[in-house]
């Protein structure tokens, strides 16, 4: 406990916190047996079976239909529109401009939707909570920790802070490109020209950077915060390309005439299944370094993650400090996958803010920390979250169902002619630009 008291006074908090002590343990073994993170992973197991079904589900329908209608029959899944964000995008703007949502990927739309809702009031509870990105990579920075707590500190904190400087390197080189890309001062020819090249040597030294000053003058608090800037540029550039720059009518032109929209489903399994050679060493590549660092896909690249902390902020609920009751025992900083300082805050107010619970489930003082519903400040237990969470997601997309804003007005005729042709140029776009028919 931190001496931040007299004699006296450090005498009878000392006693304070040993009866508070005494008075949880009961209760922290009544938890024992199921907590908020059991509860969790309970959930994301769940969904993570739900994706791998769906994924199962669309593959046999595709293999359907590349057999001329013939075989295995399985129905479409419309889940599988929740893998096309940018779709989901022109989705939603299609809806803000027309008032109507469209029939080609509807489902798309309902579910990012409902995410961006989800965020409104749960904060990011869905990307600790249903995100299977999200479980997948915190299980491999916990399996990772199991072999890096066994080496000196020093050494381990090393290695969890090299894809930091890494990518907060990269991000001093790509960020301000970006910018420039969405203020149009540069376009994708920049990267053709002779001046980029010329630029390379000062781009090795902004990559090295990070690891070269000392930390007492740069500290890996900041390389973070310059990592974290890929996430929200990468939105940003979605935003500008997508929402901003594409009007509705020529929206309307892409759904009802642009036969890649019809198949962008099917090229984007077959993006998967045939995973080219730099393609695969980027999904190695992220899946090495999430076991070293945690959440690193979601901290650092997710454009999700960064549109649904963003609307968090708005969000009633809060992972509330109560300060009276808090021992300064710092257990729920060291819990946090964010890497946010929860034993100096009131009130959890940070974006990167997971809405997982493990702050409150490590805490050894009852009513020290909660989530809570601001105004009232009433406590929201775990159980209570995760109902509302999942409940709140299984009502919406089951609304969309049942009102006829779920199923796609493609037949399976239409998938089984498009996917005879499917190497056809039409089906094919460059740089946004779609051929119509």
């Amino acid at each position: 406990m931190k001496q931040r008291y007299s004699t006296t006074e450090s005498i009878k908090v000392t006693k304070n916190a040993e009866i508070r002590f005494d008075t949880t343990k009961r209760w922290q073994q009544k938890r024992k047996k199921f907590t908020s993170q059991k509860l969790r992973w309970s959930v994301q197991i769940a969904f993570l079976i739900l994706v791998i079904v769906i994924g199962w589900q669309f593959y046999t329908f595709v293999a359907y239909c590349e057999a001329g209608g013939k075989g295995f029959y399985l129905p479409r899944p419309p889940g599988v529109e929740s893998f096309l964000p940018i779709s989901a995008l022109m989705g939603t703007k299609y809806f803000f401009g027309t008032g109507k949502i469209n029939d080609i990927h509807p489902a798309g739309f309902v579910i990012f939707g409902t995410l961006l809702l989800m965020a409104v009031f749960f904060r990011r509870g869905f990307c600790s909570w249903m995100c299977p990105v999200g479980t997948i990579s915190e299980w491999e920075w916990k399996l990772g920790d199991l072999f890096l707590n066994k080496l000196p500190r020093r050494v381990s904190s090393l290695i969890r802070n090299i894809p930091t400087r890494f990518t907060a390197g990269l991000s001093l080189v790509f960020t301000p490109i970006i910018i420039l890309m969405l203020l149009e001062v540069i376009t994708m020819e920049f990267f053709k020209s002779p001046f980029f090249r010329e630029l390379i040597p000062a781009f090795i030294v902004a990559m090295i950077l990070p690891f070269a000053v000392p930390r007492k003058y740069w500290s890996d608090k900041v390389n973070d915060c310059i990592a974290r800037a890929w996430k929200y540029s990468i939105l940003a550039f979605f935003l500008q390309m997508v929402v901003i720059k594409i009007p509705v009518e020529q929206l309307e032109v892409l759904y009802e005439r642009a036969p890649f929209m019809r198949v962008a489903d099917i090229k984007m399994l077959k993006f998967f299944v045939n995973l080219s050679g730099i393609g695969l060493v980027v999904v190695l590549v992220f899946l090495m370094l999430s076991v070293v660092s945690k959440n690193f896909w979601c901290r650092f690249f997710c454009p999700y993650g960064a549109i649904l902390g963003i609307l968090a902020y708005i969000s009633p609920f809060t992972i509330t400090r109560d300060k009276e009751k808090c021992i300064d025992c710092g257990k729920c900083t060291k819990a946090c996958p964010s890497y946010i300082v929860v034993e100096k805050k009131d009130h959890v107010l940070t974006h990167e803010c997971l809405a997982c619970y493990d702050c409150v489930n490590v805490c050894p003082v009852n009513g020290a920390l909660d989530m809570k519903l601001a105004g009232k400040r009433k406590k929201i237990n775990y159980w209570l979250y995760a109902a509302m969470l999942v409940g709140f997601f299984i009502i919406l997309t089951n609304t969309a169902r049942v009102t006829g804003h779920w199923y796609t007005k493609i037949s399976d005729t239409e998938f089984v002619l498009r996917s005879a042709e499917l190497d056809n140029p039409k089906y094919t776009h460059k740089e946004g630009k779609f051929e119509t028919e």
